[in-house]
């Protein structure tokens, strides 16, 4: 046993024994170094005479403490009978209090700061989501993210020789704080929506998650209240949410990419049919290919948009790229370079339209064709009996009351088909009211492209050369196409 020291020895006809203790001076043990073989002439009086002179090799140590007679009984007892032998181990005979030296200060978190290893969450059945990386733990505004703990005292404790042993008190913390914390009061409080990290023995709260790799395995799938920068590429299947906002250095593959605020790809959106970007602000990308893309505000696209669902309520602007295939829904109106291709790709443009209440219009749609259904199942049933006096007057009180029943059915169905109707004509009439019904090519218009702008639709038959403009035609019920100077 390592970090021992020798306090004495003895030997007699019997064994040879050496005394140790630790270096702390709490623990004394006896270590056998030679006894005597079993049945040279072990018996009772010497376990009693090795007894008393354990005790004495004791005492002419100087240890007065902690001494345990049971101990040195037993030992004594089983060398006297040959029970144990030399290198039988080390035997405890006297043990004290070791002091209990105070604790430092120290963080009480009440949310763990966000880890800089990767680490994998396993459920019941030992499945491991592996794009679940656990590398951010998501703060708000003034939250509780630590109490500093004051440290404590400790409690004294006693050698083997009876001398006091000081315990080493706590020492106080020194609280280091880095941006976006205070301290009030022993907490610390984050004072923006942000990553929680710790920074050395400083903690901080970031309102930006920089990302200076792919977002991949290594990564993982990221949802953020706050800002995300992403350096390099988002590849497939994985997603990206955050709050504020969202740029991407490099190119995004068949991802998912949201959040509330902007979103900023320099690189472009490669979605493979499965890609998905939706932003409550503003998108601006370099390109956009076979993906579904939804803004709240402009979405601004400097090449092109190839085979995409693209709805926002504000203005596609792409001046200098072209939009082929798929279709595009924009509020506020579309100006863009070329639409469409002299293949004839199928090509789609709507203006002057809310995607939301196109959306909300659908399922309009659904309820009323529902409740008419319904208000004809009860007209078939009903009308033969109404359409005959004698039949009503006839029909015993039972069958009235049910009648009268399906009677104030028919008249709630008709109360919501014309309730539904008016809301959908006033949400069409807000977002006729903001809207902008104009379409601005500024190069080619191809043959083949289909155009809705408000109420009016026109399918191109003939290459337009551009700049043109092309506007809602209520009075002719088409779509009047004009050249303009940009």
């Amino acid at each position: 046993m390592a970090g021992l020291r020798t306090l004495g020895e003895h030997r007699d006809d019997l064994c040879h024994v050496e005394l140790l203790c630790n270096v702390e001076e709490t623990k004394a043990y006896i270590k056998l170094l030679q006894v005597r073989p079993k049945g040279e002439g072990q018996n009772g009086s010497k376990a009693s005479m090795m007894k008393e002179n354990l005790l004495t090799m004791l005492a002419q140590a100087g240890v007065v403490a902690g001494i345990d007679k049971d101990a040195c009984s037993s030992l004594s007892e089983q060398v006297s009978s040959g029970e144990l032998g030399p290198g039988g181990g080390m035997y405890l005979v006297a043990k004290t209090e070791a002091p209990v030296h105070g604790d430092d200060g120290r963080f009480e978190y009440a949310v763990e700061p966000s880890a800089e290893e990767v680490y994998f969450d396993v459920d019941r059945r030992e499945a491991i989501d592996y794009k679940n990386t656990n590398l951010i733990q998501n703060v708000i505004e003034e939250q509780l993210l630590a109490t500093v703990v004051n440290p404590s005292s400790g409690e004294d404790g006693q050698s083997l020789m009876g001398n006091p042993i000081l315990a080493r008190q706590g020492l106080p913390m020194k609280v280091k704080l880095g941006s976006n914390v205070v301290l009030e009061n022993g907490q610390v409080l984050s004072t923006c929506a942000g990553r929680f990290i710790k920074e050395g023995e400083s903690l901080a709260v970031n309102p930006i998650y920089a990302i200076r790799e792919d977002v991949g395995l290594r990564v993982g799938n990221v949802n953020f209240i706050g800002k995300v920068e992403a350096k390099k590429d988002i590849l497939d299947d994985f997603s990206v949410f955050a709050k504020v906002g969202i740029e991407v250095g490099g190119t995004c593959g068949a991802a998912n990419v949201e959040s509330d605020g902007d979103i900023i790809l320099q690189g472009g959106v490669n979605g493979k049919g499965k890609g998905f970007v939706r932003s409550q602000g503003k998108i601006e990308s370099k390109y956009l290919n076979e993906l579904t893309v939804v803004a709240w505000g402009d979405i601004c696209v400097t090449k092109s948009v190839i085979n995409c669902l693209v709805k926002t309520k504000g203005k596609l602007d792409a001046t200098h790229g072209n939009v082929i295939g798929g279709e595009v829904m924009a509020l506020m109106g579309i100006d863009v370079g070329s639409v469409g291709s002299d293949m004839g790709v199928i090509t789609t443009l709507i203006v002057g339209q809310d995607y939301e209440l196109s959306d909300r219009r659908a399922s309009f749609e659904a309820q009323l064709q529902k409740i008419g259904e319904e208000v004809d199942r009860i007209d078939r049933i009903i009308g033969p009996v109404l359409a005959n006096r004698d039949k009503l007057m006839a029909l015993p009180l039972d069958k009235k009351k049910a009648l009268k029943g399906l009677l104030e059915q028919v008249k709630r169905y008709r109360e919501e088909q014309n309730r539904i109707c008016l809301e959908s004509e006033a949400l069409e009439a807000e977002a006729a009211a903001s809207s902008v019904k104009e379409i601005v090519i500024r190069k080619t218009l191809y043959s083949g492209v289909r155009v809705v702008i408000g109420k009016c639709k026109k399918v191109i038959k003939a290459d337009i050369k551009g700049p043109v403009l092309l506007r809602e035609d209520l009075e002719n019920d088409t779509i009047s196409i004009t050249s303009i100077s940009l």
